[in-house]
């Protein structure tokens, strides 16, 4: 299984899986020109080493702008089916004004569906949205786990993370910037509440339970304000300890490179810096 992330971050999130023999995209919070590219223009997933026509349906998390504001044209497009719970399809249909030529279907939380070759149970998370979830995936015996946008993880969705090998984590913030960053009072509330967003630190401590399981690690959702991915990564490698040399732990974000740089720490490495965005670095499970 291959993983690219082909945004992630308060501009738009996006996702894209392959497997042995189709692919999954979770959320759709980037255009579908920069996703899919355009007669002159190459798209985020073919930069990932992806092929459009493997793609055999669309997740969604939750229905917030920067997960779903170019599902329509993404949708048209593919013409795959589009999987949400009832109450996040229901929030995001009526954004979609335009016609739609993709399907959609409803999940619910606990019950496992089949698209294409891999088998999706849907998990409920914390967050301010109508029916927020999360996803494991699983293909050929290797599952993959995608958590992102939530305040807290209980302990029923710390029992679905532990049935993972790899997982996409969120890892929004680093609570001292935060603190002293330039956000209004009444937003830094949200964010750290429990329909907010995982700090670093609450991601270390999931990270630190599942350690023995998982191959790779995957940081998302790095507000660009409030974290740093060098930051995330550092956090994240402390609260592994000596485990941190067997997974391959990796920030995704679409913070501008050129002044904080995506970073990377394979198995068995010290981090290292990644001059590339995000999207160009695919990892295995």
């Amino acid at each position: 299984m291959k993983i690219s992330v082909l945004a992630s971050g308060s501009k738009g999130n996006c996702v894209y899986i392959e497997g042995s023999s189709g692919a999954l995209i979770i959320d759709a919070g980037r255009s579908a020109r920069e996703i899919l590219g355009t007669k002159n223009k190459t798209g985020r997933l073919q930069e990932a080493g992806g092929n459009r026509e493997l793609v055999e349906g669309i997740l969604i998390t939750h229905e917030h702008g920067d997960h779903v504001r170019g599902l329509g044209p993404l949708g048209n497009a593919l013409r795959v089916p589009v999987y949400g719970t009832s109450g996040t399809l229901d929030s995001t249909l009526r954004m979609i004004t335009s016609k739609r030529n993709f399907t959609h279907q409803s999940v619910h939380p606990g019950d496992s569906f089949q698209t294409g070759s891999f088998e999706v149970t849907p998990f409920s998370v914390s967050h301010d949205a109508t029916d927020p979830c999360g996803f494991l995936i699983k293909e050929d015996n290797i599952t993959l786990c995608y958590c992102t946008d939530t305040g807290v993880i209980t302990s029923g969705m710390l029992e679905m993370i532990k049935k993972s090998d790899g997982i996409v984590l969120e890892s929004n913030h680093c609570p001292r910037m935060l603190d002293t960053g330039p956000y209004p009072a009444f937003l830094k509330r949200r964010i750290t509440s429990s329909h907010g967003h995982l700090s670093n630190e609450d991601a270390g401590k999931v990270l630190a339970e599942i350690s023995q399981s998982i191959h790779c690690a995957i940081l998302a959702h790095l507000s660009e304000e409030n974290n740093e991915p060098g930051l995330a990564i550092r956090k994240a490698h402390e609260a592994l300890g000596l485990a941190a040399d067997d997974i391959d732990l990796f920030a995704a974000s679409s913070i501008d490179t050129t002044k904080k740089p995506a970073h990377r720490k394979p198995r068995g490495h010290c981090r290292e810096s990644c001059t590339d965005d995000c999207w160009k670095i695919s990892v295995s499970l």
